[in-house]
């Protein structure tokens, strides 16, 4: 165990320095959720009821977890199995799961170093409350970045370029940002579909976070949401496991 977290972490660093090398990448992973904030900011004016502050940090929870989780992880899977670095590195002792798992380390640090940026500069600029249960958005979060890594390596199978990923993420950026209620709030929509959207594998982690930030929620409800996005995660590593691509296509 040891050794493969060692040879996990050794790699993600890899993975970071690469990141810092993307300026695009880097700037759609950092600079657009900040962004958001800053236009939140701007807009805002006075202290954030309870619903103003649920829809702002499920907003910038659900734009953090697209665009620096899933984005960087579809980029960069594509990159290295198209460059033949995927395929090189299993004929070495890291495991697939190891490295699948670097894959997702840098988006994975980079999102939760995010939120507690957004809960710092929340507190200070919008006066939004703090966390009422840190370890509640935590959990979420670091489910929502695993949910979203295995989300991305998925969408990698179909993406034959870098260049591609701009197509093949769409469908993949639209179901998540129409069914996780961040384009149009669940409570807006008929009965019926508002509750399919609650199954899909965004919505219970925003809810989540906003439970676990305005300190709402029950165990059961909080249960029942983390056995929906581990749901997600298993179907979605068996999936990955059978259909994942390590050998250049294009």
């Amino acid at each position: 165990m040891t050794a493969a977290l060692t040879r996990t972490y050794s790699l993600g660093r890899a993975e970071v320095l690469l990141l810092r090398r993307n300026k695009t990448l880097l700037f759609t992973a950092v600079l657009v959720p900040l962004g958001l904030v800053a236009a939140l900011a701007s807009a805002q004016d006075g202290r954030m009821d309870d619903e103003a502050a649920a829809d702002m940090v499920s907003l910038f929870t659900g734009m953090v977890l697209l665009f620096v989780v899933y984005y960087t992880v579809l980029s960069a899977s594509v990159a290295r199995r198209e460059e033949g670095v995927l395929q090189r590195l299993r004929t070495g002792e890291a495991g697939d799961a190891e490295i699948l798992g670097a894959l997702a380390l840098p988006g994975t640090v980079v999102a939760l170093a995010q939120v507690v940026l957004f809960a710092v500069v929340g507190a200070l600029v919008l006066d939004l409350p703090a966390p009422s249960n840190p370890l509640v958005v935590l959990v979420a979060v670091v489910l929502g970045a695993v949910m979203l890594a295995i989300v991305g390596l998925l969408t990698a199978v179909i993406s034959r370029t870098v260049e591609s990923v701009q197509i093949t993420s769409l469908p993949v950026l639209a179901l998540f940002l129409f069914g996780a209620g961040l384009a149009v709030p669940l409570d807006v929509m008929p009965s019926t579909l508002a509750r399919i959207c609650e199954f899909t594998p965004l919505a219970p982690v925003l809810e989540l976070t906003r439970n676990g930030w305005l300190g709402e929620g029950d165990l059961a409800g909080t249960a029942g949401q983390i056995g929906i996005v581990l749901g997600w995660i298993v179907l979605g590593s068996l999936l990955v496991r059978a259909s994942f691509r390590w050998s250049p296509r294009a």
